[in-house]
């Protein structure tokens, strides 16, 4: 097989056809998996092509599935890969109950084989025997599909290829297991530093501008309502004095015109531009939600009237124009600056995309690595020269506005721990996790009302499923009364090993709903274990989806009650574990009628401004340079003197320095290159009253700048101690709490 010429019309890059010679050559050792990780942009589909090629040529397979989880996938897998390089085979897409078995190529979305693979055709044999497919290549074959769909590929004797632009760190030890990986190894790997080394995709590095607005840091309160607005809300029913909203709330709970106004205009002051310098260069901007995206568009169309109408679009999937706006997008000049919701995160592939906007917090860090591959493709790829800066596209620009890129450095497993498991799954193990607290502390009432629940579910499973049926054992064995009077069996460590795996395959999911239950199941859990935090993370989640549920509808109505008491504080304050599955049994059924976004948030009307940029100053000319890399740069400096500078050497040895000594090194540091003084260093690492001795120290690992909030504890205890004749007890508890 290795004999055969890799199709230069297919790829013609030195490490594509290296990835596609060591998949093919795996494959001739008898393997019968492989996986195959390639950043965005570098041609994983061509490298699929191209292996797809030489097993058709030396007569190793003769039927070829493409799984893709997106239909746009499945389609870029028909029209680019198999009706561009086998235009003489026999190809289709599989759609929802249809199989053509005379083809050769097939292309398919995981969820509708899903389908089709467990159906019977009119003799009662199932449409999709194991030996359909000679080889299955499954696209983004990251945990999460592998974990929601693994029953397709132990089912398929076929070859099974994985491709994936996920990196190779952030993928789950079991994918590389199940792909025949040890050692977290894949069978081929192109990152993305190797792939912009090479000059096949570009950097952003050192290109991320982070700014925030005075009102996502600080807040808004009262006090900074003008006095139109609190008119204005008391008119509307709104108490104005009751307005205390954190940062993290914008776009929520609140919405304040001058923050997108604020974005819109740092945006367009430093955006990369195109060749004639007149407008940005190609753009997609992250928005929280569809009213954010059109306040984002409203405020572009107010400030910059002279681009009215043709400068912005926004693209929502609820849009029933969306694919043509894309397709605008990805093919005329204007509009230059695409704002969207969750559509444009992953699997759009334009070229002279040259800046990336987040608008909007992302909590999972596989998603803010496929956000930034929008911007990933390099020079080479774009045909429309006359987009890019200058005529030619050698970096992208990311402008941050709520700290994504500080907030993966301090998180880098993420606010959410991202789950691969099937949301139906998730929710079975929480009610065993709940069942097995209430068997441990004999709470006999609980417990039974939760057992009834799970044999509910597992009664709820398709018994004509292909996977369920080779389990059917399993599952009469957990729905007999037996079960739970067997000595020698745990029930609980019985169903999670057995049943839970089963539980993805449920009917007629619907995911608001299944969320909703999920959130409120682990609220449940919280409550037995008395985990006050936990209780109080899951309050805004839950509260932000009953708040969606839309009042005007009659079959909400009756609820509406129950809804105001669960968006009070009062209901939150002793909730109970009987609260938590009222939520449910209330509430539940009707998230299918949920809003995507509350219909309270309050809009303000107010400017705002840029308060806090990632750039620093430093030198007599005010040079600029992004926080990060100059910090970089600082500590490379002191990191190289360490060993040869006397003043650092002494420090290093916790040796006093003279005047001398302090006037050398701020000497050596303050060079024409990085100017690096006391001041500059105090607002890099916002340490204002650090000293040049203890940065030094802390860059070589020998000092730590004190907690902020352990400085303030610290100052309080202080003042207590010192001033405790002048307060009598109470007074003293309240400062504390202050």
């Amino acid at each position: 097989m290795t004999d055969f010429a890799i199709d230069r019309r297919i790829i013609d890059r030195s490490k594509s056809t290296e990835s596609a010679k060591r998949v093919l050559e795996h494959i001739q050792k008898g393997n019968r998996k492989a996986l195959i990780v390639m950043a965005t942009g570098t041609g994983k589909t061509r490298v699929a092509m191209a292996i797809i090629d030489v097993l058709l040529k030396a007569n190793w397979a003769q039927k070829i599935l493409f799984l893709a989880d997106r239909r746009a996938l499945r389609k870029q897998a028909c029209d680019d890969g198999f009706k561009r390089f086998f235009p003489e085979e026999a190809k289709s897409m599989i759609h929802s109950g249809v199989f053509n078995r005379n083809s050769r190529l097939y292309a398919s979305t995981i969820q509708t084989f899903m389908e089709i693979y467990n159906q019977k055709d009119s003799s009662g044999k199932y449409m999709i025997s194991p030996g359909e497919f000679d080889v299955i290549i499954s696209d983004e074959a990251h945990r999460s599909i592998y974990n929601k769909w693994k029953d397709v590929f132990t089912y398929l004797d076929g070859i099974q290829i994985g491709l994936t632009a996920t990196p190779a760190d952030f993928i789950e030890r079991d994918t590389f297991r199940f792909f025949g990986c040890e050692n977290k190894v894949a069978t081929a790997l192109y990152d993305y530093e190797e792939a912009v080394r090479d000059g096949v995709l570009c950097d952003f590095r050192k290109n991320i501008s982070g700014a925030r607005t005075h009102f996502q840091i600080e807040g808004i309160k009262t006090p900074d309502l003008p006095v139109g607005e609190i008119n204005r809300l008391s008119g509307e029913g709104i108490d104005p004095y009751e307005i205390n909203f954190e940062g993290t709330d914008l776009e929520k709970k609140v919405a304040v015109k001058g923050t997108s106004e604020a974005i819109a205009r740092e945006f367009m002051d430093n955006c990369l531009v195109d060749q004639s310098g007149n407008l940005p260069a190609k753009t997609i901007v992250f928005a929280i939600s569809k009213m954010h995206a059109k306040r984002l568009w409203e405020a572009f169309e107010r400030l910059y009237p002279e681009h009215k109408g043709r400068l912005t679009r926004v693209i929502v999937s609820e849009d029933p124009r969306a694919q043509a706006s894309i397709k605008e997008f990805k093919e005329e000049s204007l509009p230059r600056v695409a704002i969207s919701v969750d559509m444009l995160d992953t699997g759009i592939d334009v070229p002279e995309v040259c800046n990336l906007v987040f608008a909007k917090p992302v909590f999972s860090r596989i998603k803010f690595w496929q956000m930034l591959g929008r911007g990933t493709r390099s020079d080479d790829a774009c045909r429309h020269k006359d987009w890019l800066p200058d005529g030619k596209k050698v970096y992208f620009k990311v402008f941050d506005f709520w700290d994504n890129f500080e907030y993966w450095d301090m998180h880098p497993e993420g606010d959410q721990k991202e789950s691969g498991e099937a949301i139906t799954n998730r929710i079975f193990l929480i009610r065993l996790r709940q069942l097995e607290h209430c068997l441990n502390t004999g709470d006999v009432e609980k417990a039974e009302g939760i057992k009834k629940k799970l044999l509910e579910d597992i009664a709820s499973l398709p018994k004509d499923s292909v996977s369920v049926r080779e389990s059917l054992r399993d599952v009469e064995k957990a729905l007999s009364p037996k079960l739970w009077d067997n000595v020698g069996l745990d029930p609980v460590e019985f169903l999670k090993k057995k049943i839970t795996p089963l539980m993805r395959f449920k009917q007629d999911v619907n995911l608001n709903e299944a969320f909703f239950t999920l959130k409120c199941e682990k609220l449940g859990v919280a409550i037995l274990h008395g985990n006050r935090e936990e209780v109080e993370r899951l309050k805004p989640m839950i509260g932000e989806m009953v708040d969606c549920l839309p009042e005007e509808l009659n079959v909400i109505k009756p609820k509406l009650a129950f809804k105001e008491k669960v968006l009070s504080n009062r209901f939150w304050e002793n909730i109970s574990f009987g609260d938590s599955q009222m939520l449910i049994s209330e509430l539940a059924k009707l998230m299918k009628y949920m809003a995507s976004e509350p219909r309270k948030t309050i809009v303000l009307d107010m400017d705002d401004m840029i308060q806090q940029r990632k750039l620093i100053e430093f030198g007599p000319d005010a040079k600029q340079e992004y926080v990060k890399v100059y910090k970089e740069k600082v500590e490379d400096r002191i990191k190289k003197l360490a060993d040869e500078h006397p003043a650092i050497l002494k420090i290093k040895n916790d040796e006093a320095l003279t005047e001398s000594d302090l006037h050398d090194l701020e000497l050596t540091l303050n060079n024409p290159e990085l100017y690096i003084t006391e001041d500059v260093l105090q607002k890099v690492y916002a340490q204002n009253k650090g000293t040049l001795v203890q940065f030094v120290k802390n860059i070589l690992g020998l000092y730590k700048f004190p907690d902020p909030a352990v400085r303030i504890k610290d100052a309080f205890d202080t003042y207590i101690i010192e001033n405790s004749r002048h307060y009598n007890a109470d007074q003293l508890n309240f400062i504390r709490t202050v």
